[in-house]
């Protein structure tokens, strides 16, 4: 590897650190392999349901069964834990895992065929058997071809935990030789980032450029997504711990820290662990990646059928734009997203052409020259957002979320950034169609500090108490927010 450039800069990170494909977590990728192992057995379970005619039988029969099915599908799933608590790959998708499953088979099978025959006799017993037994085999068989493609998917970085490292010294060095051990698990390093430019700080250490500065972490983030920050700090320096997380709290990865040389003991369960390594938790990502998967089904799920249904509306928005003023239909706009991503949002163009205002700089207001007639309208029911929909379905945006402002946010001679220090940690999420700002009152044009301040007050709450139910509420608040047309303009 070559030494690495002695200036810290963007370019610099960008030509260490390239721009890389999609990939999973072992952790989210275990979770993925137990859903899809408790499906194909829900699914054969139901298969021989069909086949043996047992959705013909009377309720109370047919219901018995249903209800026995379910209990094998919940009972499979609880005794295949996905072992979350471990950050990294090892046997959970090794070979141990297919030799897991068979163990557990061989268990269960007698263990619910057996009281069956005794119960119900050799009819009942077939029917059961017809699906269990296709059961095991198809969930061995899974199990069989993970285990013999996840070194394969490791090696191709779509199971892989990028990790950086933020420090220096002994510490580092420690961290990085156990780290280094793990790459046959996934782990993956990025790049260390050290504030020292002494001799003490090599370019390149076990194999690992530095790439910066710890105040650069955010802008490797910006252009290669990564999830988890390793800290190696020893716990006695506790003001620099303290300057490094107000860097970094803000940025939606996991944080943890790397006690090598330290008295402290404590007991298993209070560190996360990264195959051997032990790691204090000092901050979490906002979004599990079970919480994430879950935002996201809905998001699809949602934007889908929203367009389905609003197609007919958006068809005649679109007619009446092209008849209204010269111009395209559609007005396209750089937005802050998630980690501050820069992103084009979709929208029906409210201005004319000739008057756009690109960079947001200037608010809106009412009466508002540059404003269309039918720009108007749209602007007055927020239904110039509705193309946000296709931003949804392309993943840069959520249907709840804080609202997506343009990169580098601000009103006139007002940058939001300047006004709320905690304003980057927004981005954490997804930005959304609506949010809890906007159902509590505040949309339209920000023209005080205080405004600005309410809004990210909001939008950092909705990250502290998202649920899906909590974003449930907020989309059916927001119809009704809506149509009173509080602050629209």
């Amino acid at each position: 590897m070559r030494p690495f450039p002695p200036s810290f800069s963007t370019p610099a990170i960008e030509a260490y650190a390239p721009r890389m494909r999609l990939h999973v977590t072992p952790a989210t990728f275990r979770q993925l392999v137990r859903g899809i192992d408790t499906g194909l057995v829900a699914v054969s379970l139901a298969g021989a349901g069909i086949i043996n005619g047992l959705h013909h039988l009377p309720l109370l029969t047919g219901g018995a069964w249903f209800l026995g099915a379910a209990a094998v599908v919940l009972l499979w799933h609880a005794l295949t834990p996905s072992g979350a608590g471990s950050l990294a790959h090892r046997s959970v998708t090794g070979k141990a895992h297919a030799r897991n499953g068979l163990r557990l088979w061989l268990i269960i099978l007698p263990l619910l065929l057996g009281p069956i025959y005794a119960a119900l006799g050799p009819t009942a017993t077939a029917n059961a058997a017809t699906g269990l037994l296709p059961a095991a085999a198809i969930s061995i068989l899974w199990r069989a071809f993970i285990s013999s493609r996840s070194q394969s998917l490791i090696k191709q970085g779509f199971i892989s935990q990028r990790v950086v490292v933020a420090g220096g010294g002994r510490e580092a060095e420690d961290t990085l030789v156990r780290l280094s051990q793990l790459r046959r698990e996934g782990v993956h390093v990025l790049g260390l980032f050290d504030d020292r430019e002494t001799a003490r700080s090599p370019h390149v250490q076990h194999g690992v450029a530095k790439l910066g500065r710890i105040v650069d972490i955010p802008a490797l983030l910006q252009r290669t997504p990564f999830d988890l920050i390793i800290v190696t700090l020893p716990p006695s320096a506790e003001k620099r711990i303290s300057q490094v997380l107000s860097i970094l709290w803000e940025i939606p990865v996991d944080i943890r820290l790397a006690p090598v040389h330290t008295g402290l003991v404590f007991r298993p369960r209070t560190y996360s662990w990264l195959g051997d390594v032990a790691l204090l938790d000092l901050f979490d990502r906002p979004l599990r990646a079970r919480d994430a998967l879950l935002k996201r089904s809905f998001d699809l799920i949602g934007a889908a059928v929203l367009l389905v249904l609003l197609a007919p509306i958006m068809a005649l928005i679109a007619l009446a734009l092209r008849l209204d003023s010269p111009g395209p239909v559609f007005f396209r706009q750089a937005r802050e997203g998630y980690a501050a991503r820069p992103f084009r949002v979709w929208k029906f163009r409210s201005l004319h052409v000739d008057k756009a205002d690109h960079g947001a700089v200037v608010p809106v207001t009412a009466g508002d020259s540059r404003v269309t007639r039918v720009g108007a309208w749209l602007r007055k029911t927020s239904l110039d957002e509705l193309p946000q929909l296709f931003n949804v379905l392309e993943g840069d945006m959520s249907l709840v979320g804080p609202r997506p402002h343009v990169v580098g946010a601000r009103s006139r001679e007002m940058e939001f950034a300047n006004v709320v220090r905690s304003y980057s940690a927004r981005h954490r999420v997804k930005p959304g169609m609506t949010g809890w700002a906007q159902v509590n009152g505040l949309r339209g044009p920000v023209q005080r500090p205080d405004e600005i301040r309410r809004r990210v007050a909001l939008d950092l709450e909705y990250i502290d108490r998202w649920s899906i139910g909590f974003d449930l509420r907020i989309l059916a608040l927001t119809l009704p927010t809506v149509l009173r047309g509080e602050n629209a303009v």
